[in-house]
């Protein structure tokens, strides 16, 4: 099971790496500037992390035209793509692949009701360039506080739903690493009223971009969606494994 795992674990987690260590000292010297910006995005933030306990079933396109459904129903979540998922249920967790046809599970027991590496599995699993709703905080967790950063917030209508964006640009210099090709330059982050990512794109200074958009939302969710698919294999494991950090081409 390593086809899917090798892709990147997405735009999102570069993002957090590349802001977080390009910090230091200058967040004193712009201090007006990152309390701005942190009480500019801690709405959205606030609005995922509170969405926790919510009943729906997304689904979203990917920049490279894949698809990847999104369903919660406390205490069970799953990230579903093409040719694998990632569930999560009170009883275990599941990491399925698909291949030459056939479906494969690993599955390990839930002892503790989460998993703190699901937002990175989600994200190594279902698509290439998936941003899971953790990660999206994550970043603008870590965007918040870089000086100089502009935020500029808009509302949209996505999918339908209302939704707040933030857009956060002036990035590149906060990326001091030489060794980081390309730097994040800039990103968005939508969020409907109910707490749902609407949107995440971003673009870096070599001109890629990566974007996940909502492209239906439903307060039902077909609790199918919680099982493994039918005629699976499943193996038994202590551990999940862990989708692979992308390599550089």
């Amino acid at each position: 099971m390593t086809s899917i795992r090798a892709r990147s674990i997405g735009f999102a987690a570069a993002a957090v790496v590349a802001l977080a260590t390009g910090l230091g000292c200058g967040v004193l010297s712009a201090a007006n500037n990152a309390v701005h910006n942190i009480s500019a995005i801690s709405d959205l933030a606030d609005k995922i992390n509170n969405s926790g306990a919510a009943t729906y079933q997304a689904d979203y396109r990917l920049d490279d035209g894949s698809t990847v459904t999104v369903a919660q129903q406390p205490p069970n979540s799953a990230d579903i793509g093409t040719k694998a998922r990632y569930l999560a249920t009170a009883d275990a967790f599941y990491l399925c692949e698909q291949g030459d046809g056939k479906w494969t599970c690993e599955k390990t027991p839930n002892t503790g009701g989460a998993d703190p590496q699901s937002a990175a599995i989600a994200a190594g699993m279902t698509g290439n360039g998936f941003i899971s709703a953790p990660m999206a905080v994550a970043v603008l967790t870590a965007a918040a506080i870089v000086p100089h950063a502009k935020v500029d917030m808009t509302t949209q209508s996505i999918a339908g739903q209302r939704s707040t964006c933030a857009t956060v640009s002036n990035l590149e210099q906060a990326q001091r690493d030489p060794t980081q090709t390309p730097k994040v330059s800039d990103f968005t982050v939508c969020v409907t009223d109910q707490g749902i990512l609407a949107r995440f794109s971003g673009t870096a200074t070599d001109g890629k971009k990566a974007r996940v958009e909502l492209t239906k939302y439903s307060p039902a969710v077909d609790p199918e969606l919680f099982r493994p698919p039918a005629g699976a294999t499943i193996n038994d494991t202590t551990e999940l494994t862990q989708p692979s950090q992308p390599t550089k081409s």
